[in-house]
Parts: C-alpha cells; structure tokens; sequence
C-alpha cells in the first residue's frame, strides 16, 4: 500500500496543489476545470495527457468521449482504489517516445509521482467530466499505461493478480496462508466477473436480443458470454443494444485488442494477420449472427470506427 500525502509532500507547491484539486474532487462531475488561482492548468484541451511547460512531469491525463483511442474501462475495488488502462498518445506502441507527453508520463513512472485522471461523460455544447481522482503510473505495455487509482482513503492498492509483482521480493510472509485474502480475492474475481460481462440492463438486453447466443460462435454457455461494447463504454449513454456485441469471453478480449473486428459492409469477422495461422484463423470471413429484431442491430459507425482502428494496429 503507498499512502498519497507522503508522495505528493515532497512536490513543487504549483504541483501540489494541482494533485490536491484532483483529490478534493474525486468522484464528482464537474464542468471543464478551470485554472488554479496561480495560473496552472490543470488539463489541456488540446493533448489528453498534459504536461505544463518547465515541468517534468504529467499533470493530469484526460478521456474524451471522441477520443480516438481505444481506453478501458476503469475498474473500481471494494475498498475504492481502482485501476486504468489509458492508451498513449500515438498510435503506435514503438513510436511512444515521439511524444513528449508520453515521455512526461513515464518520468511520473519512474519516479512515482501521481497524475489527475478525468473522463468526460456528456458531449458539448454543457460538456461534463468525472473526476476519478489520482493515480500512480505502474507499468506500461503494448502501448497502455497501467495506473493503480487512489482510493478516498489517500491509499492504493496492488492488483490482487499483478503482473509487476517483483519475482526477486524477500517478503517472508509473501507464501503466508491466508484465508480472509483469499475470500477477499474471490468477491474481487466475482466483481470483476459481472463488470466484464456487463452491467445489469445493458447484459440483459444484449443477452436477449442475440438469443443468449455468441455473434460469432454461437457458444450458448451463458456464464461465457459477456456484453461488450462496440464502442468503448464512456457512461450510461453507450449502454444500449446497438452499441453491443453478445461475445464470448476469449473473443471479445481479442475484439478489445483489436485482433479482430466486425466489417461493417458485410457483416463478418476480420482478422488480424497474427491470428490467421492460429486457433481462431477459420473465424475470418465468418457471418456474424445478428439480432432478429432490426432495431437492435449493431450501429454502423460504431462497428466502422472500431474497425478502423483495429487495421490500423495490425501493421505494428
């Protein structure tokens, strides 16, 4: 665990109290953050993560909803910590060191220095923004900063599978028998469980407009199936059947990816070449099943601009 006060103690008091806004205002929709009363910016309309000129690190890293940028959800623990998968500037993973913001995100890493997360909920013309609160950046990969989301206690947590664990820990108590960790770990995994099938009405009505049926495999194992979004869930307002997919849970990782997509012309499955050779290469050029209800069919610019962005990634 890593306690927030002590971190940001030791930073330029500008800094500070940019990080302090962000705490004192997580959880809350607000309209766009106007500047500290020292003249700091604490977002930047123009790049989504900012980085204030003179300084070296980011400030603050902001989700739009017109985003191109395939973001994840963030994912919200009991105790209120949370973590975030936040695509780079630059869509391609080996060109990241070509933006400084990047850069100034990594320097956060490095040092482990938090930055201000902010996610926008409503459109213009009363654009509206949530405020998730403060976040240390823990790794990076293929692309995606991992952030670990402070909790309103000032405390983060590690992940309870985490993949940063370091293999060399002399923690005597690391192997230690728990089961009260254990239990927690179980309603952590159940929790997660409902979160990546989706969320109540919007699972139901994806469940039922594709007959409790996989588009794509026809898999009728319900517990498998999850709801995944078209278009990267953003709020409430892209919980509805055309934004939805019924997948199973391997194959809506891979729609995620963006290993394989949807066409939206003809209706069936593309491939990214990596897979062609693999397990699920006899998938390409399959029909998806669609809803026999037309009205909740998938919308066409969702599955076009996911689409475009999958290809877009296959040439890395």
């Amino acid at each position: 665990m890593t306690h927030l006060q002590r971190i940001i103690d030791r930073l330029t008091p500008n800094h500070r109290r940019a990080l302090q806004w962000f705490q004192g205002h997580q959880g809350q929709e607000v309209p766009w953050p106007k500047p500290m009363a020292d003249g700091t910016f604490l977002v930047n309309k123009a790049k989504g993560i900012h980085k204030p000129a003179g300084l070296e690190y980011a400030v603050s890293i902001r989700q739009s909803l017109s985003s191109p940028y395939a973001d994840r959800d963030p994912v919200v623990r009991p105790d209120g910590s949370w973590t975030y998968e936040y695509y780079q500037e630059q869509t391609d993973p080996t060109q990241r060191d070509s933006q400084f913001t990047n850069v100034a995100l990594l320097a956060c890493k490095r040092d482990g220095v938090p930055v201000g997360v902010i996610r926008q909920v409503k459109e213009k013309p009363n654009p509206r923004y949530l405020v998730m609160g403060l976040a240390l950046v823990q790794e990076w990969e293929a692309g995606y900063f991992h952030l670990e989301g402070f909790g309103p206690g000032g405390e983060v947590g590690r992940p309870v599978f985490s993949s940063a664990a370091s293999p060399q820990t002399t923690d005597t108590t690391a192997d230690a028998f728990n089961p009260t960790s254990i239990e927690d770990a179980r309603r952590w995994i159940n929790a997660s469980i409902v979160r990546r099938q989706g969320q109540g009405a919007f699972r139901a009505v994806v469940l039922s407009a594709y007959g409790s049926r996989c588009a794509i495999s026809a898999c009728d194992v319900v517990e498998a199936l999850e709801a995944a979004h078209i278009f990267r869930y953003l709020g409430k307002q892209t919980n509805v059947v055309t934004n939805g997919l019924l997948l199973r849970s391997d194959l809506h990782t891979l729609y995620d990816l963006g290993l394989l997509a949807i066409d939206p012309a003809s209706m069936t499955v593309l491939l990214a070449p990596k897979l062609m050779g693999s397990d699920y290469g006899p998938l390409a050029g399959t029909a998806i099943r669609l809803p026999v209800n037309e009205a909740d069919r998938p919308n066409q610019a969702a599955l076009t601009m996911h689409a475009s962005w999958a290809k877009s990634t296959w040439g890395e």
